[in-house]
């Protein structure tokens, strides 16, 4: 049997599309209701950690310090609490993980798939 270690309080929460509107490189407006529920996480005990993966190649994005630097003057613009950022292709550890494209599985692969490809021709 593996050893599973517990996943810490910690809430992984995607920038652009997420936290703003999808407008990259620029960031959009805040989407709805992100503040209170930002603090919502926070009061829950959570730790935030705003993950951005738009420093790709992919992406053909500025560099990693400028995307950085727009994620904090963005978050300190609007107010919304976080306690860090990381920028990398990595997926970090944590208890939950909130992204616009995300697709949950929640034990049936009939329905993720499904809820996947619909998601995805749109």
């Amino acid at each position: 049997m593996a050893n599973k270690r517990p996943h810490p309080k910690r809430a992984i929460v995607d920038f652009d599309g997420t936290i703003c509107g999808m407008a990259f490189p620029d960031s959009g407006p805040p989407e709805l209701h992100v503040k209170e529920g930002l603090q919502m996480l926070r009061d829950a005990g959570f730790e935030i950690v705003i993950h951005s993966v738009s420093i790709n190649r992919n992406w053909g994005c500025e560099s990693r310090w400028h995307h950085t630097r727009r994620i904090v003057d963005y978050m300190l613009k609007y107010n919304l609490p976080y306690d860090r950022i990381e920028l990398k292709c990595d997926k970090p550890f944590a208890a939950v993980y909130i992204d616009d494209r995300g697709v949950g599985h929640h034990g049936d692969w009939l329905k993720t798939a499904k809820e996947a490809i619909e998601r995805g021709l749109k």
